[in-house]
């Protein structure tokens, strides 16, 4: 996809496909940091996850069963168990064989590792013997050195996110601490005379319906909230917040992103000497968007003070936000065949709340509104219908974090 300069989006407002090369080409990524790896969930690792050891480090069983030496069908048992997190004792001559759990290391001698329900125990006397059943499967579950990885070996590229699935890899890797960048840091912004949240209201007044759930969605966006300020449309208070000491990376705003009488952010934004961005996506919802460099390096996101407009905005451009800030290499879209039509001949895209019938295809819900998040209940993602899109099309789709 071909990126257009800052300029010439401006004004016009930027297409939604164009918003994360545009962030890539006009931001960069915050500095690394080290930190164990059980503390950096949702972070973007910024060097590759390499292994420090071998895995398993020693010969271990697979399975519960008998370490063995030589080829059978018969070997004479000893007494005793090998177990999981002791020494592997004696050798095993040929012949021999000795009771072994998952995960205990082998003795030395050892050949095949078999499994429980493949052998027979018989006694003879006061000696045990061990017999392979004739039935049974010639299979050796005896886990090599290094058979998972050797040391040295790359497990994941710089750029990958960090999940529980990478965070347990590590860890098993003897690799705790990573390099990492993000999450990000944001102080959240609720502007509004009219917004109340707690008390009765007044004429004109509507109840705060985002503060309590902001955090939970830009927790989806691998995005930490540090704080949430409420705040009247003044615009000296707003230039004043914005010039208070603060270790954030990001800022997110709610509200003001108009261009009504009570909007100031603009023009508070240019007293600023802000660098503005993005001004405006030709979407639906959210279209009144601002994406801003403040002169202190801080990445401020305006959302929409309409609820859903506010969450479509920061599902679609928080994340690729936080992905270009954290250095985080793109995940390739998500597709999904939409049951409807749903998106006019002409005009902003669309991207409205969707959840998936049987058989796999998606239902949108239509027409949405946007003084609440009524439409999100059921709702599992959020589809992006192009001007045009039609029943059966397919279209990207957009996970709502649960």
């Amino acid at each position: 996809m071909r990126s257009r300069s800052v300029e010439a989006m401006n004004g016009a407002g930027v297409a939604v496909e164009d918003l994360d090369p545009l962030l890539r080409a006009v931001l960069t990524p915050v500095p690394a940091r080290t930190a164990p790896v059980v503390d950096a969930l949702g972070a973007t690792l910024a060097e590759p996850l390499v292994t420090a050891a071998h895995l398993p480090a020693v010969d271990t069983a697979a399975m519960d069963g008998f370490a063995v030496n030589g080829a059978g069908p018969r070997w004479s048992l000893r007494l005793g168990n090998q177990v999981a997190g002791r020494s592997a004792g004696s050798t095993l001559s040929d012949g021999e064989a000795i009771r072994i759990s998952t995960g205990a290391p082998v003795p030395g001698g050892t050949t095949a590792v078999l499994r429980r329900e493949y052998v027979h125990i018989e006694r003879a006397g006061r000696c045990w013997s061990l017999r392979a059943l004739p039935d049974a499967p010639r299979r050796n579950d005896l886990r090599a050195r290094g058979e998972s990885w050797s040391a040295g070996v790359e497990l994941a590229p710089a750029g990958a996110r960090v999940d529980a699935a990478l965070m347990s890899v590590a860890l098993s890797a003897e690799a705790p601490v990573v390099a990492v960048r993000g999450p990000l840091r944001a102080d959240v912004l609720l502007t509004g005379d009219e917004i109340r949240a707690a008390g009765a209201l007044g004429p004109g007044q509507v109840r705060d319906a985002l503060g309590a759930v902001l955090p939970h969605y830009l927790r989806g966006c691998d995005i930490e909230c540090r704080r949430i300020w409420p705040m009247p449309d003044d615009r000296d208070l707003l230039r004043s917040w914005f010039a208070l000491d603060t270790d954030a990376d990001l800022v997110v705003s709610v509200g003001g992103t108009g261009r009504g009488s009570a909007d100031r952010l603009r023009a508070v934004l240019g007293e600023l000497g802000a660098r503005i961005l993005i001004d405006g996506v030709r979407v639906r919802p959210g279209g009144s968007q601002i994406v801003a460099e403040l002169p202190d390096g801080r990445t401020l996101l305006a959302l929409p003070g309409n609820p859903l407009a506010a969450v479509v905005t920061l599902l679609v451009t928080g994340r690729a936000l936080a992905g270009v800030r954290t250095g985080r290499r793109p995940d390739p879209p998500l597709w999904g065949r939409i049951a409807d039509a749903a998106a006019p001949a002409h005009g902003p895209t669309r991207i409205v709340p969707a959840r998936q019938l049987d058989g796999g295809v998606w239902r949108t819900h239509g027409a949405t509104r946007t003084p609440h998040l009524a439409d999100l209940l059921g709702a599992q993602a959020l589809a992006v219908l192009p001007a045009g899109t039609g029943r059966g099309a397919l279209v990207e789709i957009v996970p709502i974090p649960r």
